[in-house]
């Protein structure tokens, strides 16, 4: 009966995408902070059938299915991004951490996040967007 109550709690649709190099800490400490917090990793995103694939194909499905991708990929993601765009294509949006934010700090990366998505990012149009946080003054 918990279990049940847990699921229709959930938001049905997840607006931000954690990438498979994204620790689960994150969306756990996202949820802590903000209740129903619309993120889900990647393995749990439609029966994990994302995990694996390139980051174009991700970029372009990110797209076509609505949410929007966090990572840490700062090298490859942004490039990959815009290499869909040359080729015609969308992207659903980006949300990378910079380099002055650890990848094991998941209470700073969650509260990054959290605050951003609830005070702008959840309003913005995200389709070919690319915010790196913690956001230049």
């Amino acid at each position: 009966m918990k279990s049940v109550r847990r699921v229709k709690e959930r938001p049905t649709q997840s607006r931000l995408l954690a990438d498979e190099n994204t620790s689960h800490r994150l969306v756990s400490a996202c949820r802590r902070l903000v209740k129903e917090f619309p993120i889900v990793h990647i393995a749990g995103w439609q029966d994990g059938s994302w995990l694996g694939l390139d980051d174009a194909a991700l970029l372009i499905s990110c797209a076509q299915a609505g949410p929007v991708l966090v990572a840490f990929d700062r090298a490859t993601l942004p490039w990959h991004a815009g290499q869909v765009l040359r080729a015609g294509e969308n992207h659903g949006g980006l949300v990378l951490f910079r380099r002055t934010v650890r990848s094991t700090a998941y209470g700073d990366q969650a509260r990054l996040l959290t605050d951003f998505w609830v005070h702008e990012g959840h309003a913005w149009d995200w389709v070919n967007r690319i915010v790196y946080l913690p956001k230049s003054p």
